[in-house]
């Protein structure tokens, strides 16, 4: 009876568990093993990663340059300057000839060796006088050329030896008052000198400093230019070699081809064609 009771009261108790909950359904949780279980094969959601640092390139930089001076200077004088210089220069020129038309060498007593090669002195000093009046000349339609201010000062240099060879045997024949008309001459002719070459220097300094621009710039564009077009050209290519040409021989065949087909006649006298049928006998003699 016991056991009846007990299964009668556990009826009794799930029907009233029926009644009680809303809807007649039941709900359980689930064992704690399952729902763990439940919660790993979910599938987890992706994750962004981390923004990794990357290396940056950076393009040289250009290696520091004294910047490109470029002067329009014409020297250390102005046109103007240069040319009241030259304007002295030809006064100076004027007294040498001047001076040079009183020597009488034939009154002199000399030898006669010695009075030829003094004649040859004096018509070199001439010359050179003459050559400096040309120079200087150009030099005071182009006072900025570098070219004809060296030419100029070259040209006093050589006049001034010469005329100081003269102005000794003046003074050796003639007088001394006669003679350092001669040195006078000549020290303002050599003081002119100085100043010339003075200016010819800055000349020359003016040019240096414009080489050494053009060639700054020509340095900074071919810099730029290799890393401007870095990684832009193309790599190179390799080549097979060609072969060699070479002239070929031409055979007796092709020979025959051009000549019309017949080969050639080895051996044969001009006009003779052995090729050619052999001629009929000729008729018996009757």
């Amino acid at each position: 009876m016991t056991l009846f009771h007990r299964t009668c009261r556990n009826a009794f108790l799930i029907s009233a568990l029926v009644l009680v909950l809303p809807g007649g359904q039941i709900s359980a949780s689930p064992p704690e093993g399952q729902a763990s279980q439940s919660n790993t094969q979910k599938p987890s959601t992706p994750q962004t990663p981390p923004d990794v640092e990357t290396q940056k390139i950076e393009t040289p930089t250009e290696t520091s340059k004294p910047p490109a001076t470029f002067t329009n200077d014409t020297g250390s004088m102005q046109a103007a300057d240069v040319k009241a210089l030259l304007t002295k220069v030809r006064f100076s020129e004027y007294r040498i000839n001047d001076l040079l038309t009183d020597v009488r060498p034939e009154r002199w007593k000399m030898a006669d060796a010695t009075l030829e090669s003094f004649k040859q002195s004096l018509q070199s000093l001439h010359a050179r006088v003459k050559a400096l009046e040309d120079w200087r000349a150009q030099f005071e339609q182009r006072t900025d050329s570098l070219y004809l201010g060296f030419q100029t000062y070259a040209a006093i240099n050589s006049v001034l030896p010469r005329l100081d060879g003269v102005a000794r045997s003046v003074a050796e024949h003639e007088s001394a008052g006669y003679a350092a008309q001669f040195s006078a001459a000549g020290g303002q002719l050599f003081d002119l000198q100085e100043a010339i070459g003075g200016y010819v220097g800055s000349l020359l300094k003016n040019q240096d400093q414009l080489l050494l621009g053009y060639q700054h710039d020509v340095a900074t564009c071919q810099q730029e230019l290799s890393v401007a077009m870095r990684g832009q050209g193309e790599r190179a290519k390799s080549m097979r070699n060609a072969q060699p040409i070479r002239a070929q021989r031409r055979s007796a065949h092709d020979a025959s081809k051009k000549s019309g087909g017949n080969p050639p006649n080895h051996g044969a006298k001009p006009g003779e064609n052995k090729s050619a049928p052999p001629a009929k006998s000729d008729q018996k003699k009757q």
